[in-house]
């Protein structure tokens, strides 16, 4: 054993760190199994990446009377947003999805949806899931001063359908952190 009452020179106890963090660290790390599926791609990386943005582009538009959003979703994919109630809200399938797209301020100038930071983890089946961060603010609303509303985290679920990649299931929970913007 090395006593640090002798003087050791620098050199050599910091082979015998690294030698002794290789032996410890570098094997744990190894052993650490990925849950990757194997026929996950960069495309399939890329695709929910748009899937993602396209999602914000379709609600704040309303566009085709808010089937542009409920298309993204499989056909009984489902919304939950965790801010409506003690146990959140769902809507689930196309036609409740696209009233959901409807409601509230909408249309070509409206930006209401800041997505961020979009983690996507494939899993075993195929499919993967997701975590993004999102700012909602009042952003070309008629009547209303430009501010951040609220804001928070979705955590989704994607399948590989044969249209492309689509919301399973997309929950949005809210920040507890008020936004100290003033809101009219």
């Amino acid at each position: 054993m090395i006593s640090l009452n002798r003087a050791v020179p620098t050199t050599v106890l910091g082979i015998a760190i690294a030698v002794l963090l290789s032996l410890t660290v570098l094997p744990a790390q190894k052993e650490t199994p990925r849950a990757v599926s194997v026929s996950f791609s960069d495309r399939d990386q890329i695709e929910i990446q748009q899937l993602v943005r396209k999602y914000a582009w379709a609600l704040d538009s309303g566009d085709n009377y808010g089937y542009a959003f409920a298309d993204l979703f499989t056909p009984d994919g489902i919304f939950v947003g965790m801010n409506q109630g003690a146990d959140g809200r769902s809507y689930q399938g196309r036609d409740q999805l696209s009233t959901l797209a409807r409601g509230g301020a909408r249309g070509a100038t409206v930006q209401r949806h800041f997505t961020m930071n979009h983690v996507i983890t494939p899993t075993a089946g195929g499919g993967a899931t997701g975590r993004a961060y999102v700012v909602i603010a009042d952003i070309g609303v008629v009547g209303t001063a430009n501010a951040v509303n609220h804001g928070g985290h979705y955590d989704d679920v994607y399948e590989k359908t044969n249209v492309g990649w689509r919301f399973k299931k997309r929950t949005y929970w809210e920040s507890k952190v008020d936004s100290g913007g003033v809101k009219p």
